[in-house]
């Protein structure tokens, strides 16, 4: 009993050449993200993934939105102080909080208000455990 043959030979699944799949699909080929070099002369191409090429776009997309996309010098004096009110106000509050969190740090202000009651607690926690386990407690 011989295996029966189908009827369309090239489109079966066994007898596919990569050949033939290299000239159906002609994908454009990504250039390699960064090329890592190693000290045994190896090297290793990393490739940009999908994600990381949409996360890119929305990117873009936010630095387009943070730009200012209107001419100013077209503005009738209405929607023009108001644009430079606005601005003037986002600009003072990003400064002020990043000088804000800038001062806490150097203060030392950063940790929690009780932090100091918190660490005691698990200080007299310890000991009264590893007392109670050497039973040595007075």
């Amino acid at each position: 009993s011989k295996p029966e043959k189908s009827p369309n030979p090239p489109n079966d699944f066994e007898s596919v050449e990569l050949e033939e799949l290299d000239k159906g699909v002609q994908q454009k080929e990504k250039a390699p993200r960064r090329i890592i070099h190693f000290s045994s002369g190896e090297t290793m191409e990393e490739y940009s993934t999908d994600e990381e090429e949409d996360g890119e776009e929305k990117e873009q997309e936010r630095k387009d939105l943070l730009s200012s996309p209107v001419d100013a010098s077209k503005m009738t004096w209405g929607p023009y102080f108001w644009f430079h009110m606005w601005r003037a106000a986002t600009s003072t509050i990003s400064a002020c909080d990043y000088l804000g969190e800038r001062m806490a740090s150097l203060f030392g202000i950063t940790s929690a208000k009780y932090q100091y009651a918190i660490d005691e607690y698990y200080r007299i926690k310890k000991e009264v455990g590893s007392c109670l386990i050497q039973r040595q407690c007075s």
